[in-house]
């Protein structure tokens, strides 16, 4: 079943499908089922058996065998909401901009039991990670799944409920599924009602307070369109609010540059996502066209091949943006609410962070002057050697410890003669980021191994001859971080950033180690639009500057 959002009208206008839509008459005098309607789809063979027609004579095009795809959806009443009750494919009719999200999951956390939850779906937040679907041999506590609740969002919640007359098993998300057995749907109207009893209930911030933290909009919520506007006026207007961050990890061991698309207005060549050359590539877009849709970014490597798929503007942007009192953040593609509350504890444990970058003072990160060196195939490896080089650092970046065969880590980047563990990449990759947070927490669990510690002894006396290896109660790990966006890393980090740093500073510190955060200035790259293949095209620019597209 499904939770209608309020302004939703109890007739066909909730049906979305193109399908034969039948009105049914009433067998009961029970006035809270509002309508019930049949969905009929087109008649049609299984798929399985067209397939086998062709290796076999089947007849799958004999109509005894075809067969319509049946659906149905009851409207009932409970309260002054609307409850949708499908059956079959009745629940692809609905249509989605009218369900409200989470009902089913908000409705399980509260009358699940405890100690009997059978599965969750989670997906994380910080970039377009994969949903993961976990679920336990048997019955057990939420910490069994290994959730990370400041770093996913739950999807999808499944178990034994607390009240067995209520149901044996509930599943939710936005949708609720319950199991009652020998339930007779004449008194569908009643079991709503103590549906909608318990919905409204806070019972699962005893076990669940999280729910509140981060809420999903789905791409189908009126808001979004809104959101969508003011985040337009952000890019266009050059906001210090937005940032830029490939949505999806992928082997950034190939990637040379981004070009982004802007169809006859051409294509533009930047060395990496930095603000600046991105937000000048907006500015020069026709005043009648969405960047958000109408700029398709390229990730691709020296010979111009693809090391992503295409993704439009909108999936490489991280803002924030407030709308009527509430907090929304977009990142890869999909807005979130955050609670404010939220936002004030995560806000308050990275202000706590020692901010080190005045003490370090590290070499300025040239986007261009480091694409241009050879000693390394990556901007972020240059930057590593030429700081090693300049400031005496141990260099420990690509030089693993090998555990076992497939098992390898890397201590950090660098490695000061004050113990200091930098971990380095750049703000403008969200997975990367992530891939920076689990490198110090990986690295701080292994600490006592002795093979790492054979590895960081050999680099230490490198750089400090003759002294023992420092205590991790001495040791501190450093996330230095390269951004163009100004201010200290506190205040300028995007939210979900903060979110993974966070985690990092509970996980390393509970190991005896100190944790620190450095800065480090970027000067971005030369944007470059591409020539085009048509002979009336003007040559490109040369001067670095997006050429006037009019």
């Amino acid at each position: 079943m499904y939770l209608l959002r309020k302004d939703a009208k109890g007739d066909d206008s909730v049906i979305r499908t193109k399908a034969s839509v039948k009105s049914l008459s009433s067998r009961t005098n029970e006035p809270k089922i509002k309508k019930v309607f049949l969905i009929e789809g087109d008649s049609k063979a299984p798929k399985w058996l067209i397939d086998l027609d062709k290796v076999a004579v089947a007849n799958a095009r004999n109509k005894k065998y075809s067969s319509p795809s049946l659906g149905a959806v009851m409207l009932v009443a409970a309260e002054d909401r609307l409850v949708a009750v499908t059956f079959g494919t009745g629940f692809h009719a609905l249509d989605p901009s009218l369900v409200e999200r989470g009902f089913g999951l908000k409705v399980t956390a509260n009358i699940i039991a405890a100690n009997k939850i059978k599965s969750v779906q989670t997906r994380g937040i910080a970039s377009n990670s994969r949903d993961q679907y976990t679920m336990l041999p048997v019955d057990g506590e939420f910490s069994d799944l290994n959730v990370e609740v400041d770093e996913e969002w739950l999807r999808q919640l499944s178990g034994k409920a607390t009240d067995q007359s209520f149901a044996t098993t509930v599943a939710g998300s936005d949708s609720l599924r319950i199991a009652v057995p020998d339930f007779p749907l004449s008194q569908i109207a009643s079991k709503v009602e103590s549906v909608l009893a318990v919905y409204v209930k806070d019972d699962y911030k005893k076990n669940f307070a999280f729910l509140d933290q981060i809420t999903p909009l789905d791409k189908n919520d009126p808001l979004i369109e809104s959101l969508d506007g003011e985040l337009i006026k952000l890019l266009r207007g050059g906001s210090e609010k937005i940032a830029f961050s490939a949505p999806d990890p992928f082997d950034q061991a190939n990637l040379d540059h981004y070009e982004l698309a802007c169809g006859r207005q051409g294509r533009f060549m930047l060395g990496s996502l930095d603000s600046g050359p991105v937000m000048s590539v907006v500015a020069g877009l026709e005043g009648t066209k969405n960047p958000l849709k109408d700029i398709n970014v390229h990730a691709l490597s020296e010979d111009e091949k693809p090391v992503d798929r295409v993704h439009p503007l909108k999936s490489y942007v991280m803002a924030e943006v407030t709308s009527g009192g509430a907090d929304y953040l977009l990142s890869a593609g999909l807005w979130f609410e955050i609670q404010k509350e939220f936002r004030k504890e995560v806000d308050s444990r990275i202000a706590s962070i020692e901010d080190v970058t005045d003490d370090l003072n590290l070499p300025l990160w040239d986007v261009s002057a480091l694409d241009d060196d050879p000693s390394d195939d990556t901007i972020e490896g240059s930057y590593n050697k030429m700081v090693a080089d300049k400031e005496t650092y141990g260099l420990l970046d690509k030089n693993l410890v090998y555990f076992a065969q497939y098992d390898k880590l890397e201590i950090c980047d660098l490695l000061t003669p004050n113990a200091e563990l930098l971990c380095v990449k750049a703000a403008s990759n969200s997975p990367s980021l992530s891939h920076l947070v689990a490198q110090a927490i990986n690295s701080a669990q292994a600490w006592g191994d002795e093979k790492y510690q054979s590895k960081l002894g050999e680099v230490w006396g490198e750089i400090r001859p003759g002294d023992p290896i420092p205590d991790r109660r001495d040791a501190k790990f450093v996330l230095a971080i390269a951004t163009d966006k100004p201010g200290p890393l506190s205040k300028s980090l995007f939210f979900f950033t903060k979110v993974q740093i966070a985690f990092c500073l509970k996980e390393i510190s509970r190991s005896g180690f100190g944790v620190a955060l450095a800065r480090i200035d970027v000067k971005p790259g030369l944007v470059i639009k591409k020539k085009r293949k048509s002979k009336k095209e003007s040559p490109p620019a040369e001067d670095g500057n997006v050429p006037d597209p009019n």
